[in-house]
This record gives structure tokens, C-alpha cells and sequence, in this order.
């Protein structure tokens, strides 16, 4: 040490508050006294930080009193460094550094203690709180606008976070750095000031009947981050053993959606606060729009289509009038097979799930003996071709915000486990007004042949989030950000849909959480 521990300071000029602390955790001013831990933490990680050589202790020394100390005086210093605590001991350093305060930016520096950096769920553990708090710092003690990060592409457990919790990949520089003999990626993500300006209430976001639903779960915390620094994401399931349960801040094993238990959802809702509520089940989208108004009398803003929409999509007999009524290249549905004069046909039920026992490319005789095995059948003509799916945002107004095309090329219980977004100006024009006329609000799914003269012709909409809506999400529909901002009164003219460019194929395949064990109870 250097023998200036008393003399210290404490607050940087530049922070207007100077200490942030969540669940045990705490970011302060960085301390002389923490100097000889991370000179050893450097050493021995060397190999992931833009440093050449081990630092000597008085290479260390000289730089805490020479270059870290006169930070503090300065009103607009080139980088702000926090001391990492849990439990009020130092567990790591990092900081704002290469600050443009002009352009209101600056990098994210983060180093975890040597042991906790070589436990991965410890790490991810960890390195979460501290971007929280460091986000705290810099969008609710400064005027910076932007951070970003520049990470070499050797620990994706890193990147998952950084994404998880809002981060956005803006570049891959290619082979760009040499670490431990091989040449590798730098990745740089970056994230924005939230929406809602500090000191505004933390939204309390409940996503319903999440069961394994966890690229939606990441979606919407990806949304919430960037709308409000603060705010808490909460899951419900009528399954205490639901696999979502692990990816949101807290979760309530709530009774079934019914009308005799709704006194005591609301009850909860109003207990946790909840300001914000996504439905994700098909089963539970008449309830939510019933009941839409009396929870917006509670200050919760529902994430639902009207309930006349949401009839119409839930039924594919009435979606197919509907349809018709309205000019649009809906296929055609049924209740008797003479009825439709096809050779080949589609059966299935009229409600719920339309993959669940459907009858496909069958003859009159086959399709009046599977009709024989479902509850309520309707018959479809069998339109060859391309299947796709319309991934869609629409406003409070009624206008199609943004819009995906994708293609739906591999297919496992009517999801998409590979599909593929693509451009068609015409066919995506064609779409948007079918969507638009049938009065819905919020994501919506709808699905599609495309036959060999690439003419639609509309199967069926879904007034949600789908399985592997994530991938729009991606292709720029953010449709959970444009829903929190029109639940604040915001208009989303100012907030366009900036589609990606180029296209991106999605792959959905089971990943592994790794977190911290519990402390045994034995």
C-alpha cells in the first residue's frame, strides 16, 4: 500500500450519488486499499484483459496515486472505477472508462476475483448484479446515454448475460486479437439509456403460464432493461415445477385462470405491485381481454387484443368468415366435408391448437374418418407450397408497427424449430392490411402458404408471442419494448421498426442454466 488509505477520497465530482447496492451487493468509489487484490487479479487473468505484461506493486501503486486519485476532482473525468462488494467484501473491480462525455458514452470494464471467475454460474451470478448497478451509476448519477462493451469471443457464458440483460450485438471484428496462441472474435455490445427517466416508479412485469417459455422470458427482460433501469420480472405457472420459474426474478405458482379465482389474482397483483401483465397460452387470452379494463383500473396494462380479435383467432371456423367478409386470402373452413370441394383436405378442430390432431393431405373418405375422431372438425382445401409465419407488432391505434417474414422450414408439433426470416415488400404489404382488418392488438402470429405463384393463403392467427417469435425479435420487431412504451403514453413514431439487415435463420435446441447451488438446509 501507499500509505494514503486515510487520505482517500470518497466521491467522484462526476457521480451525483456515489454508492449502489442490490441484494447484498454493493458498487462504490473505487478504494486504494482494494489496489494490491486487483494487481493480483490482472496478473493471473491476463490473458482476457488489453494488458501485456504482470504489474509490479509499484507499477500499481504509481498508477492509484498518479492516475486513479485526481479522477475524483475531475468534473468530467476519462473514466469513473468502483470497488465490487458482496457482503461488504471485495469480490471485484471495474468501472466507466474511455468516457466521451460530449457524446455521452463510455466502455463497461468489469474483473470478477480470480476464484469467482472460474465458476461460471458464480461468474453469471455476479457479473448480472454488477451490470445493474453499473447501469445504475451511469444512467442515474451521469448524463452518459450509450455503454458498451468489447468482450473477446472466448466465454459465451459472458455474452449470455450481456444479452439477457439488454445488450445488443453491434459488431464482430473477425479473428481480431491473438489470446493464449489462437486468434479470436472481439465481440462489442452496447445498451442505452432507459426509456423512463430516472426517479419514475420501477414497472413490476408479470409474464402468465410460462412454463418453458424461456427465449420469450429473455425477450422481455430485454425490453424491460431498456425501458427502465429498474423494475422486476415475475413469472406464474399453474406448475411449481416449470422450467421458467429459473429465469425470472420471482415466481408465484398461481391458481388456475378462471373466473371465480380471478378476486385473488388480482388480490396478488396488487400485493407485488405488478404494473404490467403478458399473456403467453392461447387458453388465457378471453380471459385477460375480459377482465383487460378492471385491471387497468389497478394500473396494469395488459398485453392483449381486443376480445372480438381475439374470438375471431381463436376460432378457425369464424377466422375463415371473418376472412371472407373482408376480402382477404383466408382458406376456406367448413363444418361439412361436402362443403368443400377439394381431393385433397386438411381437418382439424375448430378451437385450440391446430397441430394438435390434424389430419393432413387426406382424401374425402380419410377426412370424413379422422373427422370421426375430433371433438368439433372443420375441413379445409389442401393448399400446397411454402409455410410461413408473419411475425407482427400492432398499435393501440390499429397499425401494423413492424413485420417479419420467415419462413418455417423445419416443423415439431406445429412449431418452428428452423425457420428463416426474408424480405418481400409486396407479400409483407399484403399481410399488414390482412392483419390490420381483423381488429387485433399487440404480437401477433399468423401463418401462411405461399404457393408456386408466391400468392398467401392465410391458415390461422395467433394473438401472441410464438414459440419462435424470438427470431423477429431479433430481425428488429420489439414488439415488448413498443408495448411497455405505449403503456407509458408514449408514441411509438418515435421509436421505428429498423428491421435487420439481412436475413437470420433461427435454431432452437435445449441449452443448459448453470447458477450457484442453494445452501443446503441439512
Amino acid at each position: 500500500m501507499n500509505g494514503t488509505s486515510s487520505q482517500w477520497p470518497t466521491a467522484y465530482q462526476a457521480l451525483s450519488r456515489q454508492q449502489f447496492e442490490h441484494q447484498g451487493y454493493t458498487l462504490l468509489p473505487i478504494r486504494d486499499t482494494d489496489q494490491e487484490a486487483i494487481r493480483q487479479w490482472r496478473n493471473d487473468q491476463i490473458d482476457i484483459l488489453r494488458q501485456r505484461e504482470p504489474l509490479t506493486a509499484q507499477a500499481q501503486a504509481q498508477y492509484f496515486t498518479q492516475v486513479v486519485r485526481p479522477l475524483f476532482a475531475q468534473p468530467e473525468p476519462s473514466q469513473l472505477l468502483f470497488s465490487f462488494l458482496q457482503g461488504g467484501r471485495l469480490i471485484g473491480y471495474g468501472g466507466l472508462v474511455h468516457i466521451d462525455w460530449q457524446a455521452g458514452r463510455a466502455e463497461i470494464s468489469f474483473l470478477l476475483e480470480t476464484s469467482r471467475n472460474q465458476h461460471v454460474a458464480q461468474f453469471q451470478q455476479d457479473f448480472t448484479v454488477y451490470l445493474r448497478l453499473l447501469r445504475e451509476a451511469a444512467f442515474e448519477a451521469t448524463s452518459l446515454c450509450k455503454l458498451n462493451t468489447e468482450a473477446y469471443d472466448i466465454r459465451p457464458y459472458l455474452t449470455q448475460v450481456l444479452e439477457a440483460e439488454g445488450f445488443v450485438l453491434e459488431a464482430r471484428l473477425h479473428e481480431h486479437v491473438s489470446v493464449a496462441g489462437r486468434r479470436v472474435d472481439t465481440l462489442i455490445h452496447s445498451c442505452f439509456r432507459p426509456t423512463q427517466p430516472a426517479g419514475t416508479p420501477a414497472p413490476v412485469v408479470l409474464i402468465t403460464s410460462i412454463a418453458r417459455k424461456v427465449p420469450l422470458i429473455q425477450a422481455v427482460r430485454n425490453a424491460l432493461r431498456r425501458f427502465h433501469n429498474g423494475g422486476q420480472l415475475l413469472g406464474a405457472d399453474s406448475d411449481p415445477a416449470c422450467i421458467g420459474r429459473y429465469f425470472t426474478d420471482d415466481f408465484w405458482h398461481m391458481p388456475i385462470i378462471s373466473e371465480e379465482n380471478l378476486p385473488a389474482i388480482l388480490a396478488w397483483c396488487q400485493e407485488r405491485q405488478v404494473t404490467h401483465l403478458i399473456p403467453t397460452r392461447d387458453g388465457e387470452l378471453l380471459f385477460w381481454s375480459r377482465h383487460h379494463e378492471q385491471l387497468a383500473e389497478h394500473g396494469i396494462s395488459v398485453l392483449v387484443a381486443p376480445m372480438q380479435g381475439v374470438e375471431t383467432c381463436l376460432d378457425k371456423l369464424r377466422f375463415a368468415e371473418v376472412g371472407r367478409q373482408h376480402g382477404l386470402p383466408v382458406i376456406p373452413a367448413a363444418t361439412r366435408l361436402e362443403d368443400i370441394g377439394a381431393k385433397l383436405l386438411v381437418v382439424k378442430e375448430r378451437r385450440g391448437a391446430g397441430s394438435r390432431s390434424l389430419g393432413l393431405r387426406l382424401s374425402p373418405p380419410e377426412a370424413a374418418a379422422h373427422a370421426g375422431t375430433l371433438q368439433e372438425p372443420i375441413f379445409q382445401p389442401y393448399v400446397a407450397g411454402t409455410e410461413i409465419s408473419v411475425d407482427a407488432y400492432v398499435t393501440r391505434q390499429g397499425r401494423v408497427h413492424g413485420l417479419v417474414l420467415r419462413t418455417r422450414d423445419v416443423v415439431l408439433q406445429g412449431e418452428s424449430q428452423v425457420t428463416t426470416t426474408f424480405e418481400d415488400a409486396v407479400l409483407a404489404a399484403q399481410l399488414q392490411a390482412a392483419i390490420e382488418a381483423l381488429g387485433i392488438r399487440g404480437h401477433v402470429v399468423m401463418q401462411a402458404i405461399l404457393d408456386d405463384r408466391r400468392q398467401p393463403h392465410i391458415i390461422e392467427c395467433n394473438c401472441r408471442f410464438g414459440g419462435a417469435s424470438s427470431v423477429a425479435v431479433a430481425q428488429g420487431l420489439d414488439s415488448f419494448f413498443w408495448f411497455f412504451l405505449e403503456s407509458a403514453g408514449h408514441s411509438l413514431s418515435a421509436f421505428p421498426f429498423k428491421p435487420h439487415v439481412g436475413g437470420l435463420r433461427q435454431v432452437r435446441y435445449p441449452a443448459d442454466l448453470l447458477r450457484p447451488a442453494p445452501l443446503s438446509t441439512t
